[in-house]
């Protein structure tokens, strides 16, 4: 035995049992039609008297409207207070009955937020009274921002000025005065300064510290704006911030823009043997930025942009890692303090051998013995002349071993004119070396 398959379409015989089948399906089909007319009226009815407030509101709108004795509580109108009230309905008489789904006091749930208690939340990073946002930030502080551009005599014979470098800086009174790093004006025979505007103007250095990385620039000239300093120890981990300056080139990127958050306060940096406490920030800084503003959404300065890390370290294969989104600002309290003191004096004396120095944690093809080790000597500076050389490795000061931090702050707090022995190791052989600590503004000049 076996069923013979009916192809489909077919032909079968119209018998009784097939008609009632018919009629059973026609009757489906209309009572499944009668049923969405039903939906699609009650729907468009619920559309047109809820405003769109969900099941809620049709409760409410059904209440409003019809006598509801058995409902046992009495809604409160959302219609406007002009309109003639309802009639309050007769209280039934007591009864503890549990309550009926529909009828059962909905959630509570937190009222909706104002419109005025959400602005000054969405105002907490900006200051609204002053700015709008951003771009009026930027429109504000921009034509106190300027170029540096520093001109050198090339080591090649010729006397004639060549521009060697640029950075940034920022106007800092209005009669003239101006903010940079002191490494953006180091080397330098002549220096200018290029103005929001274009103008390109003479300046006069007035002081640098090379130990905090912070020089004094004068300019002279009408309209000058100011930028207003701010507080950097009230600066918080996460507040917004721009960076603005002339990246790369002085002229064909100035008055760059860049924007991001502060990433962390008080970081203890050695650069190039010299350390300083930093603000690090993730606002994109490059070459060229040195000495530019880092601003604050009120329009404040609250550093200045010195570095960044370039490497986060090195691959399996010995390649660099570029490193993103680290760069580091002086607090401006501490650039104020030195600026002032540049400004009064024309310098300050900072005690210092003309060295740069390194830690080696693991031997290298270089070196065998980890250690610090003097890794640059300053031209015509005591160590250089006290018979220092790069290479040598540190083993102690005056008899005292040291870490790399604990010899520059040993150096910091000598005086100029005090006698030091060093005592390195090179080739082999321990020596003792006596120097005299110098000024190190007036080594690196």
């Amino acid at each position: 035995m076996f069923r013979k398959l009916i192809p489909y379409p077919c032909d079968y015989k119209n018998t009784v049992s097939v008609r009632r089948a018919r009629r059973g399906g026609n009757i489906f089909v209309i009572i499944l039609c009668v049923i969405i007319a039903l939906l699609l009226g009650a729907g468009t009815f619920f559309a047109l008297t809820n405003d769109g407030r969900g099941w809620k509101g049709l409760t409410e709108y059904v209440t409003q409207n019809a006598d509801c004795p058995a409902c046992g509580t009495q809604q409160k109108s959302t219609e406007p207070e002009t309109q003639t009230p309802v009639a309050e309905a007769p209280t039934p008489a007591p009864v503890t009955p549990t309550p009926a789904p529909q009828t059962q006091a909905p959630e509570e749930k937190l009222p909706a937020a104002t419109p005025a208690e959400v602005e000054p939340y969405l105002a907490a990073p900006f200051d609204f009274e002053e700015f709008e946002g951003i771009p009026d930030v930027v429109d504000a502080v921009s034509p106190g921002v300027v170029g540096i551009l520093n001109y050198q005599i090339p080591k090649t014979g010729k006397q004639e000025l060549k521009l060697a470098g640029s950075g940034s800086g920022f106007v800092y009174t209005e009669n003239g005065y101006v903010i940079t790093n002191q490494h953006v004006v180091e080397g330098a025979a002549e220096l200018k300064v290029s103005l929001h505007n274009g103008t390109i103007v003479e300046a006069q250095l007035i002081g640098a510290d090379i130990q905090t990385d912070v020089a004094v620039l004068r300019i002279e000239t009408e309209g000058l704006k100011a930028l207003p300093i701010g507080d950097s120890s009230k600066a918080r981990v996460g507040e917004f911030v721009l960076a603005i300056g002339d990246p790369i080139s002085s002229d064909e990127l100035s008055g760059s823009v860049t924007f991001g958050i502060v990433s962390a306060l008080s970081r203890r940096i050695n650069i190039e043997g010299f350390v300083n406490e930093y603000m690090q920030t993730d606002a994109a800084v490059n070459p060229g930025n040195s000495g530019g503003p880092l601003i604050n959404m009120r329009g404040e300065v609250i550093g200045v942009t010195s570095a960044k890390y370039i490497s986060a370290g090195v691959d399996e294969s010995g390649q660099n890692i570029s490193s993103e989104g680290i760069g580091f600002a002086l607090p401006i309290n501490n650039v104020v303090e030195i600026a002032a003191s540049l400004i009064e004096n024309g310098s300050t004396v900072r005690p210092g051998i003309g060295v740069t120095i390194v830690t080696y944690l693991e031997p290298t093809a270089l070196i065998q013995t980890p250690g610090v080790y003097i890794y640059s000597v300053s031209e015509g500076g005591p160590a250089e002349t006290a018979g220092i050389k790069a290479g040598d490795r540190l083993v102690s000061m005056n008899g005292v071993e040291m870490t790399q931090d604990e010899f520059v702050e040993a150096i910091r707090a000598t005086h100029v004119g005090d006698t030091i022995t060093l005592t390195v190791e090179r080739n082999g052989e321990t020596l003792d070396i006596n120097v005299i600590v110098g000024d190190m503004n007036q080594i690196h000049k």
